[in-house]
């Protein structure tokens, strides 16, 4: 696996970028640590630096010689540094040669590198004397610069290593995704060759790759239903529309050959060629539907003012038909949609109804009693849909064996599917036993009066 491809990944640099920040902030604090403690050592040297020099500057005067060699006798001249110079700068007792050329008499400690006589750092002070002469007093600060060793590093060796833990556990993260992406990608290249069929593989952590995963599944199956349908509606189209088509051809040319015109010939001619316009009109009335993707049309709407008029509309036709169309519409539950396409949707659903039910059946048109999801039922108590064909009638132009007499272009359902999609409701097919149950699911959260 190349560096790159792990850079690329989100995973990686985010993990990068909080162990970077991670690293600063340990830096920062050891730092800081480090800073307030030399602080404090360096000031409590420098107040025992002070201490003594105070103490031996108000010694008496003839015992300060002597007082200094005292000094060094009891604290050691490894540790300690004492001196006492005459005014030309002559040592006059200690164990320093002579003032050291940075530091001044003005009572400020300072620290010194080692020098031959007191081979390591360390910090002094200086006091002139009112005689003339000079005391200088110091102490050993060797321990500070090997904490300062110690402390940097520290600094260098957690920064180092909290750097190679995140980019191990960023390698770590990413293989993981970096494996499922490659998965995705060759499913992607199957899909852009043609195979439809295959999904994008889904794992069990449910993270944000599962979530475009499922997206891009649903996507693909909603593509190779359309693919589907528009391969099941050319082979359709060529087979339905190839008799009609075929024998207003030859009724043309044999009024073509005659000598005279009858009008029944015109008019079968003229059925002929609108029975292929009627499933054009459908099929155009589909794919106007299944491109509109805008809502603005939504409001929200009494699914009584949708029963009531259609009912009203196709009254005649079932009355025509001998058939009895019964309409139960409890106002008080609303849903949003476009309140012509859901006019357009239970009006195919009740005309298929009353086509396909028989001489004396009843259609019942009713509001679901489920309050907590709407629902639009068209009901008949006529032969039903077998359940072999349920998912098969709302394709377009399927048509039942037993239904090819009577007329139609079998896109009334199709139609209908296409509303509900587009509205986010679900159209359902039931055995009513007898006749079907034609359910259209409305949204989940309906608003009630």
């Amino acid at each position: 696996m190349r560096f790159s491809e792990l850079w690329r990944t989100t995973t990686f640099r985010l993990t990068i970028l909080y162990g970077a920040l991670f690293a600063v902030g340990t830096l920062a604090l050891l730092w800081l640590v480090y800073m307030q403690t030399e602080g404090c050592l360096s000031s409590r040297v420098d107040d025992m630096l002070k201490t003594e020099a105070d103490a031996l500057v108000n010694s008496v005067r003839p015992g300060l010689r002597q007082r200094v060699i005292e000094e060094l006798t009891v604290n050691g001249n490894h540790m300690n540094a004492f001196g006492l110079f005459s005014a030309n700068g002559q040592r006059v007792a200690g164990n320093l040669d002579a003032i050291p050329s940075t530091l001044r008499t003005d009572g400020r400690p300072v620290e010194v590198p080692p020098l031959p006589e007191f081979p390591t750092s360390a910090r002094f002070v200086a006091r002139r004397l009112p005689t003339g002469e000079t005391l200088v007093v110091g102490r050993d600060v060797s321990q500070l610069h090997e904490m300062r060793a110690i402390i940097t590093s520290a600094l260098t060796w957690s920064g180092v290593s909290i750097l190679l833990v995140g980019l191990a556990c960023g390698t770590a993260l990413s293989i993981g995704p970096l494996k499922r992406l490659r998965r995705m990608r060759a499913v992607a290249h199957d899909i852009a060759r043609g195979d439809l069929k295959r999904r994008m593989p889904i794992s069990a952590r449910r993270d944000e790759l599962d979530m475009f995963a499922t997206t891009v599944n649903h996507m693909m199956g909603e593509v190779e239903r359309l693919m589907s349908e528009v391969k099941g509606a050319t082979e359709v189209i060529a087979h339905d529309l190839l008799h009609p088509l075929a024998s207003a051809t030859l009724q043309l040319r044999r009024l073509q050959q005659a000598d005279s015109v009858e009008q029944e010939d015109i008019a079968c001619i003229a059925g002929r060629m609108e029975e292929v316009l009627d499933r054009f009109r459908g099929i155009l009335r589909i794919a106007e539907l299944e491109v509109r993707h805008r809502r603005a049309a939504f409001v929200r709407v009494d699914l009584a003012d949708v029963i009531t008029p259609v009912t009203d509309l196709y009254a005649p036709l079932a009355e025509t038909g001998g058939v009895r169309l019964l309409a139960v519409a409890e106002r008080g539950v609303t849903v949003d949609a476009d309140p012509k396409l859901l006019f357009e949707a239970v009006s195919n659903l009740i005309d298929n109804a009353i086509k396909f039910c028989g001489r004396g059946a009843t259609v019942q048109v009713r509001i679901g009693k489920d309050t907590t999801r709407p629902q639009l039922i068209v009901q008949d108590d006529g032969p039903g849909i077998p359940s072999r064909e349920r998912a098969a009638v709302v394709q377009r132009f399927y048509r039942a064996e037993r239904n090819r007499p009577i007329s139609g272009s079998g896109l009334g359902l199709s139609v209908v599917s296409a509303i509900v999609r587009l509205h986010d409701f679900e159209l359902v097919l039931e055995d009513a036993d007898p006749g079907v149950r034609a359910v259209i699911e409305c949204c989940p959260t309906p608003v009630t009066n």
